[in-house]
This record gives C-alpha cells, sequence and structure tokens, in this order.
C-alpha cells in the first residue's frame, strides 16, 4: 500500500531528490521564496502602521462646503442678526475649547452665544445652523485661519458674496470659547472673511429688534 501523501512529488523535487535544476537548486528556491513572502508581509505592515499614524495626525473631517448647504428655513424671525449694517442669516456654528478647557457642550452653545450677544440664542432657534464642536487647538490664535482654510465658500475669494465668515476667541466672564460663523447675507458683499479679537464680537454683531 502506498502511504505517500499527494504532495510527496513536491517535496521530492526540491530534496535533491529530483531530476536537473532542481536537485541543484530546490533549497535555495525554497528559502528564496519563504524570504520574498516574508518581505512582502512586512511591506504590508509597514503601510498599514503608516495609514494609522496618518489618520491619527489628521484626526477627525472638519471641512465644511458651503455649497452644499441649504438656505435657511422659512422667513427671517422677529430678531435679526446684523453684521455691519448687513442682516444675515446663520448657517453654521464652529465652537471648540479654548485655554486649559477641555470639553466643549454642544447643548450648552446656544446659551454660550445668547450670553455674548442678547438675543442671538433666539435667532439661532430661528435660523436652525449647523452646529459643529471641534477638537481642542493647537493655539487660540491659530483657530481663525483654520476655521477659514476648512470652511470654503462657493464664490471666488475677493468678490461679492452673500457668505460672511468670522471667527476668533469669544468670552462671557471668564468662560471663553473659539467660535467661527458662517452668515448668508440677504445682498452680495465684500465683507469676506473676518478675524474677531474678544471685544469685537459685540461691535461687529448686533441684534435688531422688531
Amino acid at each position: 500500500m502506498d502511504a505517500s501523501g499527494p504532495l510527496d512529488w513536491l517535496f521530492e523535487l526540491f530534496s535533491g531528490n529530483g531530476p536537473g535544476f532542481f536537485a541543484t537548486y530546490g533549497r535555495w528556491i525554497l528559502i528564496g521564496g519563504g524570504v520574498l513572502v516574508l518581505l512582502l508581509i512586512l511591506v504590508f505592515l509597514l503601510r498599514l502602521g503608516r495609514r494609522r499614524k496618518s489618520a491619527e495626525r489628521t484626526g477627525p473631517n472638519l471641512e465644511e462646503d458651503l455649497a452644499d448647504y441649504p438656505p435657511a428655513p422659512g422667513q427671517p424671525g422677529p430678531q435679526r442678526l446684523m453684521i455691519q449694517g448687513q442682516p444675515v442669516r446663520v448657517r453654521l456654528v464652529v465652537v471648540a475649547p479654548a485655554g486649559k478647557q477641555t470639553n466643549v457642550n454642544q447643548e450648552g452653545v446656544e446659551g454660550f452665544l445668547d450670553q455674548m450677544l442678547h438675543g442671538l440664542g433666539a435667532v439661532i432657534q430661528h435660523d436652525k445652523p449647523r452646529v459643529r464642536v471641534w477638537p481642542p487647538q493647537l493655539s487660540n490664535r491659530g483657530f481663525a485661519p483654520t476655521f477659514h482654510r476648512l470652511v470654503s465658500k462657493p464664490d471666488p475669494e475677493g468678490r461679492p458674496s452673500h457668505w460672511v465668515l468670522v471667527a476668533g476667541q469669544a468670552k462671557v466672564g471668564t468662560w471663553s470659547v473659539l467660535l467661527g460663523m458662517a452668515l448668508w447675507a440677504e445682498k452680495e458683499n465684500l465683507l469676506g472673511r473676518l478675524n474677531l479679537e474678544p471685544n469685537q464680537w459685540q461691535e461687529t454683531l448686533r441684534i435688531r429688534d422688531p
């Protein structure tokens, strides 16, 4: 009875008992093939590690394309948000921790904005903008440039646009956040992108009561 396995011919071919070429180089072919497989596995693991590190450095996708945003719902409310005399609707609010803060509560954004500018909370309720909470930033000063870089407008820079973007650090008493807002103006204008200091929010934004 032949007890040889189905692959015994292959082992014999490379063992030195096979004919010609395989008898001489069979073992080296096996060793070279094994090394090649190990190298391929190593390359795969290195690329996988780099992708994971790149994803960790990049973090979550914070980009916002205002071209994809729907218009503000319904008609403006009784209280109107104004920026340098232009009535606007709020379409995006971005907040991030400032200073030693480690957390920003999305549910508390409306209350903070209303304390920063009385009546802004009611405008937020009516306009129903998207609210995004960003992770802590490397620096307070770097937040505004980052906001302007990640929030894109459909209009070319420097041309009249309905979109006005404002960003900077905002404070209420001892509480502060990094704040960015995308506002839709009724008329095209050249306000573009504004960087605001904590004491400039109430000077730049106003609430017009009915």
